[in-house]
């Protein structure tokens, strides 16, 4: 999986984090990744935030893509 760092306005869709969490490299943002989902979206998720939702996915690339136009609609609904 081949995140990008440094991207200029990286911000994760999920948890809204800009810059990096990890203390040895606290002024640069956020590394992400945009993913397309079922329905063509265009999600853009930290690493972290990935993980999770592969975790929930069972690692299956066709639920992990569905799973995050449930997500996405889900926080739309929310107004997340």
């Amino acid at each position: 999986m081949n995140f990008k760092y440094n991207k200029k306005n990286a911000k994760c869709m999920w948890c809204k984090r800009t810059e990096n969490p990890h203390p040895d490299f606290l002024h640069e943002t956020i590394p992400t990744k945009i993913f397309v989902s079922t329905l063509g979206r265009e999600i853009e998720l930290c690493f972290s935030c990935y993980e999770e939702e592969n975790k929930n996915s069972n690692s299956n690339d066709i639920n992990f893509r569905k799973n995050l136009d449930l997500k996405f609609e889900a926080m739309k609904i929310l107004k997340f």
